[in-house]
């Protein structure tokens, strides 16, 4: 797994981190305004829990319907986490599945021993409870008890993959793609414009942060606030 920073450019962590001071509403004005409209994930993929926040690369996994429970593609599950590298995101193309549960603890347990830092999943989990209590960010269209194990079965991983979008019929994420996820969805930014997205989403962030201040008096006239900062 790759993600481009070139020399003088915040480190990935780093990058991280001032994401999460963000907010997707935010982050996906920007990329309208940049001509990326159709970065948005499917609306009813949701977060565990409210205050879940998710930032980071992509590390893509597809996944296949598995009718008879191949083996030989079982067995490959603990190569793939061995590909894991710290920080990234598990993103499961569940192939719309809405059957089974295609992510889990021992997922996430083993995951986040391997360098993984939330999950975007577009299918099912479960062993929710225990996740929880991980507090490991995870997104999610539904939970089921439902196993995987001669239903569906991980195809390949580190390729593109697609997902349902909320703007477009998918969305396509790439290796290294930026997901950033909290209580109102998940985008995927692109990878080589992730750092422009981020520098112009935090010089907005200061101007509503004034726009706000100044909007919350009632001695000031809201038409002239406005006017100075066209944020509302």
């Amino acid at each position: 797994m790759t993600f481009n920073v070139l020399p003088g450019e915040p480190d990935m962590l780093d990058v991280i981190e001032r994401y999460k001071r963000l907010y997707t509403g935010l982050v996906y004005d920007i990329m309208d305004e940049m001509g990326l409209p159709y970065q948005s994930l499917a609306t009813d993929l949701r977060p565990l829990r409210d205050d879940m926040v998710i930032a980071g690369p992509a590390f893509t996994v597809q996944g296949i319907s598995d009718p008879v429970g191949d083996p030989g593609l079982r067995e490959r599950r603990i190569k793939m986490f061995g590909d894991m590298r710290h920080p990234c995101i598990d993103v499961r193309d569940c192939a719309f599945d809405t059957r089974v549960a295609h992510y889990g603890e021992m997922n996430a347990v083993l995951g986040a021993a391997k360098g993984v830092v939330g999950a975007v999943i577009d299918g099912g989990i479960r062993d929710s409870g225990l996740i929880l209590k991980m507090n490991f960010p995870c997104f999610r269209r539904y939970h089921s008890p439902v196993e995987a194990v001669a239903r569906w079965s991980y195809f390949r991983w580190q390729s593109p993959i697609t997902l349902r979008g909320s703007m477009s019929a998918t969305v396509t994420v790439r290796p290294g793609d930026f997901m950033f996820g909290d209580i109102d969805g998940v985008l995927v930014i692109p990878q080589e414009r992730a750092i422009e997205v981020l520098r112009l989403a935090e010089e907005h962030a200061a101007t509503e942060t004034r726009a706000r201040a100044e909007f919350a008096d009632p001695a000031n006239d809201a038409e002239e606030v406005y006017g100075r900062y066209k944020k509302l």
